[in-house]
């Protein structure tokens, strides 16, 4: 009986083997294919449909979770808020475009030293950092995505951040000290 039991094995094997065989050498033939039919100037690889493009009166589809707060004693925002993990790691990193009056507002919901970086960003970014109390206490102005990988901090411990396009904070007259008003956030 063990024989057969063994028998009955090896070919098991052998038909598995056979099989991962025939997929390995069946997917490395269609991309030696591709790979000549590019050469040969007949294959082009897809690039992402331009039906994708959001245009900015869609905004909301990109940014969806907004409330309105104020920065400073008049300048009034649309706040996309990043109060997750998963929303905070990813925080603008893919965005086509930021609306001038949408900001992303980061909740770290512990004081420490947050930082950024311009992974994947498509646009230059205006960052100010904030005390749990709302006050802003630095701010950097114009990091480009070429900066990437090089990360950004504030010198001083904060609760919350502030992403706006490159420009917002001259444009808006902000400066440090200035009070974000995060009852709505």
């Amino acid at each position: 009986m063990k024989t057969v039991e063994r028998i009955v094995i090896v070919l098991i094997l052998l038909i598995i083997f056979s099989a991962a065989a025939w997929i390995f050498f069946a997917v490395k033939n269609e991309r030696a294919e591709i790979r000549e039919a590019v050469a040969r100037g007949e294959y082009q690889i897809p690039l992402e449909s331009e039906d994708k493009e959001v245009v900015p009166e869609d905004w909301k589809s990109i940014y969806p979770n907004t409330v309105s707060i104020t920065i400073g004693t008049s300048t009034i925002v649309k706040a996309s808020v990043a109060d997750s993990l998963p929303e905070r790691i990813k925080g603008l990193s893919d965005t086509p475009f930021l609306p001038d009056d949408v900001i992303k507002f980061f909740d770290f919901e512990i004081n420490g030293n947050h930082s950024i970086w311009m992974k994947d960003m498509n646009y230059a970014l205006d960052v100010l950092w904030l005390t749990e109390d709302g006050e802003i206490v630095h701010i950097k102005e114009d990091i480009s995505p070429d900066t990437y990988p090089k990360s950004f901090s504030s010198p001083v411990e904060s609760w919350y951040l502030i992403e706006a396009n490159s420009g917002f904070v001259a444009e808006k007259g902000i400066s440090l000290g200035d009070k974000v008003d995060l009852s709505k956030i």
